[in-house]
C-alpha cells in the first residue's frame, strides 16, 4: 500500500509548481485566464487535470501566468496534488 497526502495550493500571482505528484489538477477560480507552460490557456471557471499510471510520478515544472496588468483580485489558480509519501 502507498501512501499519500493532498496539497491544495492557491495562487494570484505568476509562478511556478514541481508537480513531483502522481495526480495533478489546475482551476482557474479568477476571472482572468491562465497560461499554463507558455502553451495551455485555462479559461475562468475551469479545471484541467493529469493523472499518472500505476508506480508513476510526474516530475514536470508547470509555470502558470496570468495576464499582465491584471489585478490580483481578479487572478486565482488553485492547484490540487496527489503526493506519494
Amino acid at each position: 500500500m502507498q501512501n499519500y497526502k493532498i496539497d491544495i495550493l492557491t495562487y494570484n500571482i505568476s509562478g511556478s509548481v514541481k508537480s513531483d505528484c502522481a495526480d495533478i489538477a489546475f482551476q482557474n477560480n479568477g476571472t482572468f485566464p491562465v497560461v499554463l507552460n507558455n502553451g495551455y490557456t485555462l479559461s475562468p471557471n475551469s479545471v484541467l487535470s493529469f493523472s499518472a499510471n500505476n508506480d508513476e510520478i510526474d516530475r514536470t515544472i508547470y509555470t502558470f501566468t496570468f495576464p499582465a496588468g491584471a489585478g490580483i483580485s481578479g487572478c486565482n489558480l488553485t492547484i490540487i496534488r496527489k503526493v506519494y509519501i
